[in-house]
């Protein structure tokens, strides 16, 4: 499955701090910084599904848009007061629709493919804990078989469900709570193979939600890897039966992993060999023009690549003062 030549760009985002490239063929980080804010905490970034050309940053400042590449950024029409960007999600089928995530939680939609942006009426629910840091709005996700059907992933709060598109919004945690450990969720994502069913990754494992999400079923990850703290999740963009999912021992651990479910969450399998991630396995990203160009990026400052599905993979450092990855987006 490995493509004739690489043009996938990596783009990575750090919380402690920047924004950086990787071009196809190169093995040097560029940082990004024309038009983006000084010292730019990037949690999340995107490319637009149709045009790579398009990236989107979440930042401290809000949302950034590149019509380049990243050689050049705009602020986008977006409140002074808003808050930090964590998160997007394009429409299924319409990506003039965007939606955006941040942390203290709101929701934010535009209707003009990202240039203008409206608070949504979205509460954070009853079930947020008190951790070190604000209710994050840490991943987001639609129904490709019903685009209205709009699942937020909050950390440290569980799942609240827009059936409408984003116009009203309810809470879903059901047996997710009151544990700390199910409401702590990093990964959302739905699959076009299982319609009406939530793909969902915490603190304590994986979990499915059949029926948008009326119940969650735990997924008997521990079957599978000996560690079980379950990180990024995305649906493989050529597969919708197969889900990536990154992993770690604990939010700060010096164990990170890759791993691949061919069969909506049935088995796993380790992707990722002959590397070693020394931290946490926070962010995976596959190519949707390149299925087989798969990367992930662990907590302290690494990336990991590979360009023939994961049977041989290089590893990227990044420069020392990135720490704290949260973005990837390749493309």
């Amino acid at each position: 499955m490995t493509s004739g030549t690489n043009n996938t760009y990596v783009y990575v985002g750090a919380e402690a701090t920047g924004l950086y490239r990787l071009s196809p063929g190169s093995d040097r980080w560029e940082e990004l910084t024309n038009g983006l804010p000084q010292d730019p905490v990037v949690p999340g970034v995107a490319l637009h599904p149709d045009d790579p050309e398009v990236v989107f940053a979440g930042t401290q400042d809000g949302p950034y848009r590149s019509t380049d590449r990243g050689n050049h950024w705009e602020r986008l029409d977006y409140p002074r007061s808003g808050a930090p960007v964590w998160s997007f999600l394009f429409r299924p089928g319409d990506p003039t629709t965007m939606y955006l995530g941040t942390a203290p939680g709101e929701i934010y939609r535009s209707v003009n493919a990202g240039d203008s942006w409206q608070k949504l009426n979205a509460s954070m629910g009853s079930n947020e804990c008190a951790m070190a840091f604000p209710t994050r709005v840490i991943a987001l996700t639609a129904d490709p078989s019903s685009p209205d059907d709009v699942y937020a992933a909050l950390e440290v709060a569980g799942v609240i469900r827009s059936t409408d598109g984003g116009d009203t919004w309810e809470e879903i945690t059901g047996s997710l709570a009151p544990s700390e450990g199910t409401l702590d969720l990093h990964g959302i994502q739905c699959s076009a193979a299982s319609p009406h069913t939530v793909f969902l990754t915490t603190r304590q494992g994986p979990f499915i939600g059949p029926d948008k999400g009326r119940e969650w079923i735990p997924v008997e990850f521990g079957k599978f890897s000996p560690i079980g703290y379950t990180r990024d999740l995305r649906v493989a963009p050529h597969d919708p039966n197969t889900l990536y999912i990154s992993i770690g021992a604990s939010a700060r651990s010096s164990q990170g992993a890759l791993y691949r479910s061919r069969d909506l969450f049935r088995t796993f399998e380790r992707v990722d060999r002959g590397i070693t991630a020394n931290a946490t396995m926070m962010s995976v990203s596959v190519d949707p023009r390149a299925p087989s160009h798969i990367f992930c990026s662990a907590r302290d400052g690494q990336v990991f690549g590979t360009l023939d599905d994961g049977a041989t993979w290089t590893t990227y450092e990044l420069p020392d003062k990135a720490k704290e990855l949260r973005a990837l987006a390749v493309g």
